[in-house]
C-alpha cells in the first residue's frame, strides 16, 4: 500500500526561521523517531504553547511524572476536595481530568452495573500487585502523553515534540476491562466540552455508531482527532474499526487515521491498514518515553525505550497538530489537517 510518511510534515508550522539549533538538555532526548520526522528541525519554530489542550483518551497516564506534571491540564473551574461539582459540568472534582473506566469501586471483586457509571477523578493508572504483575500495559498512556508533552528543556529525561502544552488526562480502560464503548464516548464529550483542542486516541474498538457520532461531534466543535490504526494487521477495508474509521467513505476528513512504521522506513508488520481508514503513517517502533512512575511499588524507571505499536505512532501526529495550532491558534481541524498531510514524505507504492 502507498504510505504518507510523517517524515517532512513539520514543514507545516509555517514559521519563519530562526537560525540556529534549539537543543533541549534533557539526556535522552535523541532517538531515531525524532530525527526522522524531524522534531529538532521544528524546534527552531516553535516548541509548544500551554494555551493548546491535548486530551490523550487512554487507560491514564501518570499525573504527577516529574517530566509530566508541569504540563498536566487542570480544571480551574473545579475545586479539589469540597466534594461539589464546581463547574457544573456534571463531574465532582474533576481538576486532574476523570476516570470512566469501568471499575470495581467497592472492593468485592465484581464490577456492577451501577459502577461501570461512576467513575472518579483519579485517571491515573492504577498501582498494585496485580497492575504491576499485569505488565507493561500500565505505561500504555504514559508513553503516548510523554511523546506529546514530556516537559522539554528541563535536564530530565527525553523531551515531548511539545515542551509546553496541556496534557488533558481521561481514563477509559485499565487492566481488566477493553472492549466498553461507553467510556469513550463519554470522554469524546468531556474533552470537548472542556476545552480540549486535539484528541490523541491511542485505542481501536468495534464499528460502533456511538463512537463515530462522538468524533463528529469534536469535528464540528473545532477539535482535531488522531486516531492509531492498531496492531492486529487487519485490513480495515474489509474490518473498520472506530474510531480510526469513523469518517471512512463519508468523503469528509473528521479524523487523522495512523498507521506505524520502523526506521527502515517501511510498514511495522503488526500494523494495520487501509484506505479508507488511514490517512498517513508515523514511527512506532523503537519508540522512548515516559513511563508510569512508582517507587513505592517497584516501578522505579520514568523513562524507557523500546516500545512498539500504532498507538505510539499517534501521538507523533497529535504533537504536530499541537505545534501547528501553537503557531497558528486560529486554525480547526481541517486547517491542521491539511497542514499535515499537504507536508508528508510521500514513499513510492512498494511497501
Amino acid at each position: 500500500m502507498k504510505i504518507f510518511c510523517i517524515f517532512t510534515f513539520f514543514l507545516a508550522l509555517m514559521a519563519p526561521a530562526v537560525a540556529g539549533a534549539v537543543v533541549p538538555s534533557d539526556p535522552q532526548v535523541e532517538q531515531w523517531s525524532y530525527t526522522d520526522t524531524k522534531v529538532f528541525a521544528a524546534w527552531d519554530h516553535a516548541t509548544g504553547s500551554r494555551d493548546v489542550v491535548v486530551a490523550v483518551i487512554d487507560n491514564g497516564f501518570d499525573t504527577f511524572h516529574p517530566d509530566i506534571y508541569p504540563n498536566v491540564w487542570q480544571n480551574a473551574d473545579e475545586t479539589d476536595g469540597n466534594g461539589i461539582d464546581d463547574d457544573n459540568n456534571g463531574y465532582i472534582d474533576d481538576v486532574w481530568g476523570w476516570d470512566f473506566s469501568p471499575s470495581d469501586h467497592n472492593g468485592d471483586g465484581i464490577i456492577r452495573d451501577d459502577e461501570k457509571e461512576q467513575g472518579d477523578n483519579d485517571p491515573r493508572p492504577n498501582v498494585g500487585k496485580a497492575e504491576v504483575a499485569a505488565g507493561d500495559t500500565i505505561h500504555h498512556g504514559t508513553v503516548v502523553a510523554g511523546i506529546i508533552g514530556a516537559i522539554g528543556n528541563n535536564g530530565q529525561d527525553g523531551a515531548g515534540i511539545n515542551w509546553q502544552v496541556r496534557l488533558m488526562n481521561l481514563k477509559v480502560i485499565n487492566n481488566n476491562v477493553v472492549n466498553d464503548q461507553g467510556p469513550l464516548v463519554k470522554a469524546f464529550h468531556y474533552a470537548v466540552d472542556n476545552g480540549a483542542d486535539i484528541i490523541n486516541i491511542s485505542l481501536v474498538g468495534d464499528s460502533d455508531q456511538d463512537i463515530r457520532d462522538a468524533v463528529k461531534y469534536a469535528y464540528d466543535r473545532g477539535v482535531a482527532v488522531i486516531a492509531a490504526s492498531g496492531n492486529t494487521r487487519v485490513g480495515l477495508d474489509q474490518t473498520p474499526l472506530d474510531p480510526v474509521c469513523a469518517d471512512a467513505g463519508l468523503g469528509e476528513e473528521w479524523v487523522l487515521g495512523v498507521s506505524a512504521i520502523g526506521e527502515a522506513h517501511t510498514l511495522a508488520p503488526f500494523s494495520n491498514t487501509g484506505f479508507s481508514c488511514i490517512d498517513l503513517t508515523a514511527p512506532g517502533i523503537n519508540i522512548a518515553s515516559t513511563i508510569r512512575y512508582a517507587p513505592r511499588y517497584g516501578l522505579t524507571e520514568r523513562y524507557r525505550g523500546g516500545w512498539q505499536g500504532t498507538s505510539f505512532a499517534a501521538p507523533f501526529v497529535s504533537a504536530t497538530a499541537a505545534l501547528i495550532k501553537s503557531v497558528q491558534p486560529t486554525w480547526g481541524p481541517k486547517e491542521i489537517y491539511d497542514a499535515i498531510l499537504s507536508n508528508v514524505h510521500r514513499t513510492p507504492p512498494l511497501d
